[in-house]
């Protein structure tokens, strides 16, 4: 028996350590103490019982747990690899369904390193068959209960372990919650994350509202709107709350009004006031896909508009969708589902196209491809959008791989350049992965990459060549613009769902000269760029991320909004908070790094106790958007999205 309870820990031990040094996981004290507490419990229970079982089935047994654990390691490591997060069960569905088409590349592009899990199941193989021993146990009771106390009592131990820990983030609370893959994977091992997950799938995690509500008074507070201060009318809210019976709704009205509720006017509030505006995502945006020669009308837009330098863009769990969720809506998106798909009925009256509307903008959201990953047409009713046409509405001719931009926007364009004024939000997929792989739009340019930079690797060439698709779809746009008189009184604005998947970092890096991107989270750096030729080339230095979008859209087309009811908020008042969705966060003072609790400054160093408000900040963040998401709290209050002013 007891050899059979060594030779589990062993080997489970053993593919732990091999996935945290795949994963790249520092290895902290109490984290391994952890692991090893853990191991032995499951080890204990496993070795005790199928060492009841003969020789033979025993041994199978064991191989086939161990081999199922060393599949497990290597498709959280791959998904991370692939989908740049950790997959759970609550979630596998969505994931699934985004790799289903392409399970040859997931199982071909792993790193070479993710299949050393698989040593330990064929050593205990090998081992299996060379061992001739007998290791039947006969049965007592005694030993059965002491084995379900011992294993018991370490996975006790285990868990209370978690109140000792190097992160400043309550790991106790995130268990609870089981609402940050990351981090539990990294801090609890992965066979104890493997064993929440799985409960989590019967019991549902604590979803109870926990926000620390502050009550610091906003440095002025002004009691009625002036010339360039304006005073949110809460007297309706407030009567809300009174009246409200349910817990939550009243928490969350709470927490809107412990906020200042003030907007105070900025040097671009109103600045494209009455303007058109054209709201780009452009799949796998990089700063790759900026090249002077080959991409021109990008390198002019940068070059000649608004570029945002600081601009990162988080990628949370359905990452395109997520984003798209993010730019529309700045809420945080839930971490283990895919957010478009589980509340795409919600009301969000605070979401950029209403805000539009309620201006009297007409709106209007275009797709070339089908509705395959995301509930678009019923999302996009949500945020706004007056129509929505996909692949099934307009007339795009299907190509081998990811369809043409410059075909999407040629299509898009006869549907809103006749309005007065239009909110126009354009959803490409062109420079969509992958790379490694032929496909019409990835060799369409080839030739001409090859005479500006003929040693970069095929695949850098195919993911510029996709760019280039992409950058004559801009200049299309621009030049339909002007030929019908709406260029000058029009905003193109261009962001990134995500950087390039599959291209690993230090390609990016390398293939980046117009940024550094070697810096912690310098990857996530995307461009974010407002185009129109009239304006002013300025580079933004204030750090911001996809959270900001709406509020600063607002600010600068004049809308009506309440700046409460956002996790971004507007770039220029400099106070942006870059949320991630491991908790860690940056600010213009610096970076935090959550699972080590460490902080490293770019303008100054922070207190403790500066930290710790953040992180508050971050843990309201996730638990108020929740909370909204959950209770579909704006069809509650759908007056918030356009406030009263006193």
């Amino acid at each position: 028996m007891f050899f059979n309870i060594l030779t589990y820990f062993i080997s489970i031990l053993a593919i732990e350590m091999i996935f945290r040094a795949a994963a790249g996981f520092d290895l902290y004290f109490m984290t391994i103490i952890r692991v090893i507490l853990y191991t032995l419990a499951i080890s204990t229970l496993l070795g005790y019982l199928t060492s009841l079982l003969n020789s033979k089935y025993a041994k199978w047994i064991r191989f086939t747990i161990i081999l199922v654990i060393a599949i497990y390691a290597f498709v959280e490591l791959e998904f991370k690899n692939f989908l740049d997060n950790y997959y759970s069960f609550s979630a596998v569905s969505d994931g699934a369904g985004r790799i289903s088409e392409y399970v040859i590349t997931f199982i071909r592009d792993a790193k070479w390193y993710y299949w050393c899990v698989f040593i330990i199941p064929l050593l205990d193989l090998i081992f299996d068959i060379i061992d001739k021993r007998d290791i039947k146990t006969s049965f007592k009771w005694y030993g059965l209960v002491s084995s379900f106390i011992l294993s018991g009592l370490l996975i006790i131990v285990s868990y209370f372990s978690l109140g000792i820990s190097n992160t400043a983030i309550d790991l106790k609370d995130v268990y609870a919650r089981f609402n940050n893959n990351d981090l539990l994977i990294d801090k609890l091992g992965l066979d104890h994350f493997l064993a929440r997950d799985i409960v989590a799938l019967f019991i549902e995690p604590d979803n109870s509202l926990d926000i620390i509500i502050t009550t610091d008074e906003p440095e002025v507070t002004p009691t009625e709107t002036t010339d360039t201060i304006k005073i949110i009318d809460d007297t309706r809210l407030k009567e809300d709350m009174q009246n409200e019976t349910d817990e939550t709704i009243r928490t969350i009205d709470q927490y809107i009004l412990a906020q200042s509720g003030q907007i105070e006017e900025n040097e671009h509030t109103n600045e494209f006031k009455d303007y058109n505006f054209i709201y780009v995502l452009v799949e796998s945006f990089d700063y790759m896909a900026i090249d002077e020669e080959l991409t021109p009308t990008l390198y002019k837009m940068m070059n000649e508009g608004y570029w945002f330098k600081e601009h990162y863009t988080p990628k949370y769990s359905c990452t395109t969708g997520e984003s798209e969720f993010i730019a529309n809506a700045s809420l945080v998106p839930y971490n283990d589902v895919c957010t478009p798909n589980e509340v795409p009925d919600n009301a969000y009256p605070e979401a950029l196209a209403n805000l539009f509307k309620n201006a009297g903008y007409d709106t209007y959201s275009f797709h070339n491809w089908y509705d395959q990953y995301y509930d678009r047409r019923v999302e996009h009713a949500s945020f706004g959008f007056d129509a929505y046409y996909n692949y099934e509405d307009l007339d795009i001719k299907e190509i081998q791989g990811w369809q043409s931009d410059l075909a999407l926007v040629e299509e898009a364009i006869p549907y809103f350049i006749d309005s007065d004024r239009f909110f126009s939000f354009i959803i490409s997929s062109s420079m969509h992965w992958p790379y490694d792989e032929s496909s019409t739009l990835g060799d369409k340019y080839l030739e001409e990459i090859d005479k500006v930079h003929p040693d970069y690797p095929t695949d850098v060439k195919r993911y510029l060549s996709k760019s280039m698709e992409f950058d004559k779809a801009m200049e299309y746009l621009i030049d339909t613009l002007e030929e019908n008189g709406k260029l000058d009184d029009t905003i193109i604005c261009l962001y990134s769902d995500h950087n390039p998947f599959k291209l690993l970092e230090d390609t990016i890096a390398a293939h980046s000269p117009l940024m550094d991107r070697t810096t912690t989270y310098g990857i996530s750096k995307t461009p974010f760029i407002m185009y129109n030729p009239n304006l002013e080339a300025t580079v933004f230095e204030e750090v911001n991320s996809t959270f900001d979008q709406v509020p600063t859209i607002a600010n600068m087309f004049g809308l009506n909004y309440d700046p409460r009811l956002y996790i971004g908020k507007d770039i220029f008042l400099d106070e942006s908070l870059v949320i991630f969705p491991n908790s860690d966060w940056i600010t213009k003072d610096g970076i935090y790094l959550s699972a080590s609790n460490t902080f490293i400054p770019l303008d100054k160093e922070l207190s403790q106790a500066e930290i710790d408000k953040i992180n508050t900040e971050v843990r309201n963040a996730f638990s108020v958007s929740y909370a909204i998401m959950d209770t579909d709290y704006f069809s509650k209050c759908s007056y918030l999205g356009d406030p009263s002013f006193k």
